[in-house]
Protein backbone atom coordinates (compact mmCIF):
# COMPACT_ATOMS: atom_id res chain seq x y z
CA UNK A 1 0.00 0.00 0.00
CA UNK A 2 3.10 2.16 0.55
CA UNK A 3 3.80 1.96 -3.16
CA UNK A 4 0.38 2.75 -4.38
CA UNK A 5 0.16 6.24 -2.73
CA UNK A 6 3.83 6.93 -3.63
CA UNK A 7 3.30 6.14 -7.15
CA UNK A 8 -0.22 7.74 -7.38
CA UNK A 9 -0.15 10.56 -4.72
CA UNK A 10 -1.67 11.41 -1.58
CA UNK A 11 -5.53 11.10 -1.84
CA UNK A 12 -7.53 14.68 -0.84
CA UNK A 13 -11.02 14.23 0.43
CA UNK A 14 -12.24 14.22 -2.93
CA UNK A 15 -10.90 11.39 -4.19
CA UNK A 16 -13.26 8.50 -4.99
CA UNK A 17 -10.56 6.34 -6.74
CA UNK A 18 -9.80 3.79 -3.46
CA UNK A 19 -10.46 2.55 -0.59
CA UNK A 20 -11.79 6.34 1.04
CA UNK A 21 -15.94 5.70 1.74
CA UNK A 22 -16.83 4.31 4.73
CA UNK A 23 -17.10 0.86 3.76
CA UNK A 24 -15.04 -1.52 1.81
CA UNK A 25 -17.02 -3.51 -1.26
CA UNK A 26 -16.28 -7.00 -0.76
CA UNK A 27 -14.69 -7.73 -4.64
CA UNK A 28 -13.77 -11.02 -6.05
CA UNK A 29 -12.33 -11.22 -9.64
CA UNK A 30 -9.68 -14.60 -8.88
CA UNK A 31 -8.88 -13.66 -5.97
CA UNK A 32 -10.62 -11.61 -3.62
CA UNK A 33 -9.43 -7.90 -3.80
CA UNK A 34 -8.56 -6.07 -0.61
CA UNK A 35 -7.58 -2.40 -1.43
CA UNK A 36 -4.79 -2.29 -3.70
CA UNK A 37 -4.55 -5.71 -4.46
CA UNK A 38 -2.44 -6.87 -8.03
CA UNK A 39 -4.81 -8.67 -9.79
CA UNK A 40 -2.68 -10.86 -13.30
CA UNK A 41 -3.05 -9.29 -16.36
CA UNK A 42 -3.91 -13.00 -17.27
CA UNK A 43 -7.16 -12.85 -15.04
CA UNK A 44 -7.99 -9.32 -15.52
CA UNK A 45 -8.12 -9.27 -19.16
CA UNK A 46 -9.34 -12.75 -20.41
CA UNK A 47 -12.09 -12.84 -18.13
CA UNK A 48 -15.07 -12.41 -19.68
CA UNK A 49 -17.23 -11.88 -16.87
CA UNK A 50 -17.21 -9.24 -13.99
CA UNK A 51 -15.94 -9.23 -10.68
CA UNK A 52 -18.27 -10.66 -8.15
CA UNK A 53 -19.35 -7.29 -5.67
CA UNK A 54 -21.23 -7.52 -2.58
CA UNK A 55 -21.52 -5.16 0.12
CA UNK A 56 -22.18 -6.67 3.32
CA UNK A 57 -23.48 -3.22 4.88
CA UNK A 58 -26.56 -2.62 2.71
CA UNK A 59 -29.58 -1.28 3.88
CA UNK A 60 -32.59 -3.13 3.59
CA UNK A 61 -34.97 -1.50 1.52
CA UNK A 62 -32.37 0.52 -0.29
CA UNK A 63 -31.53 0.63 -3.96
CA UNK A 64 -27.61 0.76 -5.16
CA UNK A 65 -26.07 1.82 -8.09
CA UNK A 66 -22.50 0.13 -9.13
CA UNK A 67 -19.98 1.14 -11.21
CA UNK A 68 -16.39 -0.29 -12.12
CA UNK A 69 -14.02 3.00 -13.77
CA UNK A 70 -10.30 3.10 -14.57
CA UNK A 71 -8.73 6.19 -13.61
CA UNK A 72 -5.81 6.10 -15.31
CA UNK A 73 -6.51 5.80 -18.68
CA UNK A 74 -4.27 5.58 -20.93
CA UNK A 75 -1.98 6.12 -18.41
CA UNK A 76 -1.87 7.32 -14.47
CA UNK A 77 0.48 10.45 -15.52
CA UNK A 78 -1.90 11.80 -18.33
CA UNK A 79 -5.21 10.65 -17.68
CA UNK A 80 -6.21 12.18 -20.45
CA UNK A 81 -9.58 9.56 -20.89
CA UNK A 82 -10.71 9.80 -16.98
CA UNK A 83 -12.59 7.54 -16.34
CA UNK A 84 -13.24 4.53 -18.79
CA UNK A 85 -16.40 3.16 -17.71
CA UNK A 86 -15.87 -0.46 -17.24
CA UNK A 87 -19.42 -1.60 -15.81
CA UNK A 88 -22.53 0.32 -14.33
CA UNK A 89 -25.28 -1.97 -12.94
CA UNK A 90 -28.49 0.16 -11.50
CA UNK A 91 -31.65 -0.75 -9.28
CA UNK A 92 -29.88 -3.00 -7.26
CA UNK A 93 -31.71 -3.94 -4.36
CA UNK A 94 -30.13 -4.44 -0.91
CA UNK A 95 -30.70 -8.32 -0.78
CA UNK A 96 -29.43 -8.45 -4.63
CA UNK A 97 -26.12 -6.48 -3.53
CA UNK A 98 -25.91 -8.55 -0.35
CA UNK A 99 -25.76 -11.83 -2.41
CA UNK A 100 -23.45 -10.12 -5.20
CA UNK A 101 -26.10 -11.15 -7.62
CA UNK A 102 -27.13 -8.56 -10.12
CA UNK A 103 -29.11 -10.85 -12.36
CA UNK A 104 -32.46 -8.71 -11.67
CA UNK A 105 -30.63 -5.41 -11.64
CA UNK A 106 -30.39 -2.76 -14.62
CA UNK A 107 -26.95 -2.98 -16.51
CA UNK A 108 -26.39 0.39 -17.65
CA UNK A 109 -22.85 -0.38 -19.41
CA UNK A 110 -22.06 -4.04 -20.12
CA UNK A 111 -19.20 -5.10 -18.62
CA UNK A 112 -15.69 -3.81 -20.45
CA UNK A 113 -12.67 -6.25 -19.04
CA UNK A 114 -9.28 -4.07 -17.99
CA UNK A 115 -7.27 -3.33 -21.11
CA UNK A 116 -4.33 -1.41 -20.07
CA UNK A 117 -1.95 -0.03 -22.99
CA UNK A 118 1.24 -1.41 -22.87
CA UNK A 119 3.87 0.43 -21.08
CA UNK A 120 1.89 2.97 -19.19
CA UNK A 121 2.07 0.68 -15.63
CA UNK A 122 -0.50 -0.25 -13.20
CA UNK A 123 -3.91 1.21 -13.19
CA UNK A 124 -6.33 1.36 -11.10
CA UNK A 125 -9.57 -0.24 -11.44
CA UNK A 126 -12.15 1.22 -9.16
CA UNK A 127 -15.66 0.04 -7.87
CA UNK A 128 -18.14 1.87 -6.32
CA UNK A 129 -21.25 1.71 -4.42
CA UNK A 130 -23.65 4.53 -4.74
CA UNK A 131 -27.41 4.70 -2.66
CA UNK A 132 -30.34 5.38 -4.87
CA UNK A 133 -33.02 7.77 -3.58
CA UNK A 134 -35.30 4.85 -4.61
CA UNK A 135 -35.83 2.74 -7.51
CA UNK A 136 -35.36 4.89 -10.89
CA UNK A 137 -36.12 5.07 -14.42
CA UNK A 138 -32.36 5.53 -16.03
CA UNK A 139 -32.68 7.57 -19.02
CA UNK A 140 -30.37 7.29 -22.52
CA UNK A 141 -27.59 9.32 -21.56
CA UNK A 142 -24.93 7.74 -21.17
CA UNK A 143 -22.50 8.11 -23.96
CA UNK A 144 -21.60 4.97 -26.27
CA UNK A 145 -17.71 5.39 -26.10
CA UNK A 146 -16.98 4.47 -22.71
CA UNK A 147 -13.74 6.81 -22.37
CA UNK A 148 -14.04 10.46 -20.18
CA UNK A 149 -17.02 9.05 -18.30
CA UNK A 150 -17.95 10.82 -15.28
CA UNK A 151 -19.02 8.97 -12.22
CA UNK A 152 -19.58 12.14 -9.66
CA UNK A 153 -21.55 13.79 -12.48
CA UNK A 154 -23.60 10.77 -12.86
CA UNK A 155 -24.27 10.93 -9.49
CA UNK A 156 -25.30 13.85 -9.00
CA UNK A 157 -27.55 14.01 -11.86
CA UNK A 158 -29.76 11.03 -10.63
CA UNK A 159 -29.51 12.28 -7.26
CA UNK A 160 -27.23 9.34 -5.78
CA UNK A 161 -25.37 9.57 -2.21
CA UNK A 162 -21.81 8.38 -1.64
CA UNK A 163 -20.30 6.23 -2.92
CA UNK A 164 -21.13 4.36 0.66
CA UNK A 165 -18.30 1.83 -0.19
CA UNK A 166 -15.60 1.29 -2.76
CA UNK A 167 -12.75 -0.97 -3.36
CA UNK A 168 -9.97 -1.27 -5.89
CA UNK A 169 -7.14 -3.49 -8.08
CA UNK A 170 -4.62 -2.65 -9.77
CA UNK A 171 -3.08 -4.77 -13.08
CA UNK A 172 -0.95 -3.72 -16.21
CA UNK A 173 -0.26 -4.70 -19.51
CA UNK A 174 2.01 -8.42 -19.84
CA UNK A 175 2.26 -9.94 -22.98
CA UNK A 176 3.64 -13.26 -23.62
CA UNK A 177 7.45 -13.24 -24.92
CA UNK A 178 6.50 -16.02 -27.16
CA UNK A 179 4.18 -14.04 -29.23
CA UNK A 180 6.44 -10.81 -29.43
CA UNK A 181 9.28 -13.71 -30.86
CA UNK A 182 6.50 -14.19 -33.85
CA UNK A 183 6.82 -10.29 -35.17
CA UNK A 184 3.85 -9.31 -33.17
CA UNK A 185 2.99 -6.69 -30.76
CA UNK A 186 0.66 -4.24 -28.69
CA UNK A 187 -0.08 -0.75 -30.36
CA UNK A 188 0.04 -1.97 -34.01
CA UNK A 189 -1.65 -0.22 -36.72
CA UNK A 190 -2.96 -3.34 -38.61
CA UNK A 191 -3.28 -7.28 -37.52
CA UNK A 192 -0.15 -9.37 -38.49
CA UNK A 193 0.69 -13.03 -38.46
CA UNK A 194 2.31 -14.96 -35.81
CA UNK A 195 3.82 -18.54 -35.58
CA UNK A 196 1.59 -19.63 -33.11
CA UNK A 197 -2.25 -20.02 -33.64
CA UNK A 198 -2.63 -19.06 -30.00
CA UNK A 199 -0.71 -15.86 -30.17
CA UNK A 200 -2.55 -15.15 -33.40
CA UNK A 201 -5.44 -12.18 -32.35
CA UNK A 202 -6.32 -8.85 -32.06
CA UNK A 203 -9.17 -7.18 -30.31
CA UNK A 204 -9.18 -3.23 -31.69
CA UNK A 205 -10.72 -1.66 -28.66
CA UNK A 206 -12.08 2.06 -28.46
CA UNK A 207 -8.35 3.85 -28.52
CA UNK A 208 -5.46 0.88 -29.30
CA UNK A 209 -4.92 -2.65 -30.77
CA UNK A 210 -4.36 -5.37 -28.33
CA UNK A 211 -2.58 -8.46 -28.34
CA UNK A 212 -4.60 -11.67 -27.11
CA UNK A 213 -3.26 -14.81 -26.04
CA UNK A 214 -6.28 -16.92 -26.95
CA UNK A 215 -8.68 -16.83 -30.21
CA UNK A 216 -12.78 -16.52 -29.11
CA UNK A 217 -14.97 -17.49 -31.81
CA UNK A 218 -16.13 -13.96 -31.91
CA UNK A 219 -12.68 -12.41 -32.91
CA UNK A 220 -11.22 -12.11 -35.65
CA UNK A 221 -7.91 -13.99 -35.90
CA UNK A 222 -5.03 -14.06 -38.15
CA UNK A 223 -3.01 -17.58 -39.63
CA UNK A 224 0.35 -17.59 -40.60
CA UNK A 225 1.42 -18.99 -44.12
CA UNK A 226 5.24 -20.02 -43.03
CA UNK A 227 6.67 -20.41 -39.82
CA UNK A 228 9.95 -19.16 -41.32
CA UNK A 229 8.33 -15.85 -42.63
CA UNK A 230 6.17 -14.64 -39.40
CA UNK A 231 5.73 -10.93 -40.18
CA UNK A 232 3.73 -11.35 -43.41
CA UNK A 233 0.46 -10.45 -42.71
CA UNK A 234 -2.92 -12.16 -43.43
CA UNK A 235 -6.27 -11.10 -43.48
Amino acid sequence: MIFFFFFFGVASAEDIYGCYAKFNLSVVYGKVVECGTVVPYSTAHYSNDPPNISFASASPGTYYTVAMVDPDAPSPEDPSYREVRHYLVANIDANALLAGDFSKADVLSAFVNPSPPNASGYHRYVQLAYEQPGELAFGGTLNASILNFNITAFADEYGLQGPVASNFFLTQYECSDAYTTCGGGPNAEAPIACCDDSFACFEQNSYYYQCLTACPVDWACNESTSLDDPDVAVI
